[in-house]
């Protein structure tokens, strides 16, 4: 009986060896959760400047030039390679 309880606290799923494995899964997750939740941060952020209500004028301008290709009259563009 000992040697029952002596391979489930060594080696068993409740084991003290999987809790640390189990605890290094847990903080690669939180580092991930942390990845993501920056990254929708920053796109609602740049949301935010397209809603209705508040239009942001360079945003706008940026859309406008990226998408449709239109320039202002006295405006030089450079394009660089990605």
């Amino acid at each position: 009986m000992l040697s029952f309880f002596h391979w489930h606290a060594t080696k068993g799923p409740r084991s003290l060896e999987n809790h640390a494995l189990q605890v290094a899964k847990l903080e690669a997750r939180k580092a991930d959760l942390a990845k993501v939740r920056a990254r929708r941060d920053a796109i609602e952020a740049r949301v935010k400047l397209m809603r209705p209500e508040s239009v942001d004028p360079d945003m706008a301008s940026e859309l406008v030039r990226e998408k449709l290709g239109y320039e202002k009259i006295n405006s030089i563009v450079v394009n660089l390679p990605n």
